[in-house]
């Protein structure tokens, strides 16, 4: 939408092997406001970026959500009236962020859901029940509550969001469904990452569901 300022946020820790990867793919894609939000990566993250013309920010703190937090500070600082917020491991597809945006003036978060059967099982499992959860102490109609790819109006979640970890993705359904904010969720394709390791853990699953709970009773 050319009405509309929109800025692609990657969120990244060591991501040396899939950050050229992602923005070439983004470009080629059509979008050229593309920033990267790091954790004092160990790697050539910030360098590789960087030399590919795209800013690179340093988030305050430490966790996912500390970096999705910034990029919505770096967004609004920026101007920007939506960010995509997308894994910087590929497993998401740039190609198919248009079916995100197209969506942009009518909902405040737009996710990607994915066929949940090409998830792994080890995630897949507590995907669902954070999902049905969710449903159930919120009212929403969800698929997908963690999904890595996600168009973020910047004026409605900047400054409301309090998760660090990977419990952030849940928050931002959660805050949505109890703001009253419009949710849309959108079919895209999903794949293995390009590269990297997953910085997901066992104990993430129960971080999320902490932050699903405390969001609800607390």
């Amino acid at each position: 939408m050319k009405d509309i300022k929109l800025g692609i946020a990657l969120v990244a820790k060591n991501e040396e092997e899939s950050i050229a990867y992602m923005i070439d793919k983004l470009r080629k894609s059509g979008y050229k406001e593309i920033y990267v939000v790091d954790e004092r990566s160990e790697d050539r993250t910030q360098e590789i970026a960087e030399g590919l013309g795209v800013s690179v920010y340093q988030r305050e703190g430490k966790g996912f959500g500390c970096g999705l937090k910034y990029a919505l500070k770096v967004a609004a600082a920026k101007g920007y009236d939506y960010i995509v917020r997308v894994d910087c491991d590929g497993s998401y597809p740039p190609e198919e962020i248009h079916k995100l945006v197209k969506y942009a003036k009518q909902y405040d978060l737009v996710a990607g859901i994915r066929d949940i059967n090409k998830v792994k099982f080890l995630h897949r499992l507590p995907n669902r029940f954070h999902t049905l959860l969710t449903n159930l102490l919120f009212n929403g109609r969800l698929k997908d509550v963690n999904s890595g790819m996600k168009l973020i109006n910047v004026k409605k979640f900047n400054g409301i969001l309090e998760a660090d970890g990977f419990d952030l993705e849940a928050e931002l359904s959660i805050k949505a469904l109890k703001k009253g904010y419009p949710i849309k969720e959108v079919p895209i394709s999903y794949k293995e990452r390009f590269g990297g390791v997953s910085k997901i853990r066992i104990k993430d699953g129960f971080l999320i569901l902490w932050r699903i709970l405390k969001e609800r009773f607390i």
